[in-house]
């Protein structure tokens, strides 16, 4: 298959067999950075349609493909973009000590790809999701962030979805984004916003495992506004 073939079953039912291919590509040798940062995506993907549970050693490997990818190339947006959502997912399985050290890299390599594709949904979203962690941390949380961090931890809820509603603009029926999205909003006190938002998300259908946990989590929050 050409990579035109390959990138056509991503985002499909057919994703593992784009996986497939890329990985007999690998094994007959070609560790090229096309073929390295599209096994990152598809890891990506097929980690999404698996239970939780079962996620973090696809993320992992996924991980290792941008990371490589990112030595050959270390100006390639595709490969800095995947290390970076890889990086992101994999803090979600992270005691909090290991993910506010973690966070410096994630920033670092959102920071570059956002200089590089200002547009990008998928890192506007996680800028986004940067921020409204940081604007979640407690007390205690700061003051450990403090060790890893040369000066404090500062963003707000405001600022996290100024990036949610940038990435809404590109990639509006996006269940993940509308998610966070109302959180901000709750957050901020605004119920209104929250519900425009959450009502919208719940007529979009869920693709994968990941998608159906936000929609579930987007429709509890619906019901307590």
């Amino acid at each position: 298959m050409s990579f035109d073939d390959i990138d056509s079953t991503f985002g499909t039912k057919n994703c593992d067999q784009g996986y497939e291919k890329l990985k007999a590509r690998m094994d007959g040798g070609d560790r090229s950075v096309e073929v390295l940062w599209r096994m990152a995506q598809f890891c990506h993907e097929r980690a999404a349609c698996l239970p939780k549970a079962q996620r973090l050693p696809v993320i992992n490997e996924g991980l290792k493909y941008a990371e490589e990818a990112g030595k050959k190339d270390p100006n390639h947006f595709k490969a800095i973009k995947w290390q970076a959502v890889l990086t992101g997912q994999s803090t979600d399985f992270m005691p909090i000590k290991q993910k506010l050290e973690t966070s410096k890299k994630f920033k670092e390599l959102l920071d570059k790809a956002i200089a590089k594709e200002p547009k990008d949904s998928a890192m506007l979203h996680l800028r986004g999701r940067y921020k409204y962690s940081i604007a979640s941390l407690s007390w205690i949380e700061k003051k450990l962030a403090a060790t890893f961090y040369s000066h404090p931890l500062t963003a707000t809820y405001q600022e996290a979805l100024e990036d949610f509603l940038a990435a809404y603009a590109v990639s509006p029926k996006w269940i993940e984004n509308d998610v966070f999205m109302a959180k901000c909003y709750v957050a901020m006190k605004d119920k209104a916003s929250a519900k425009k938002y959450l009502t919208e998300m719940i007529e979009i259908e869920a693709f994968s495992d990941a998608e159906q946990e936000f929609l579930e989590e987007g429709r509890q929050m619906l019901a307590k506004l």
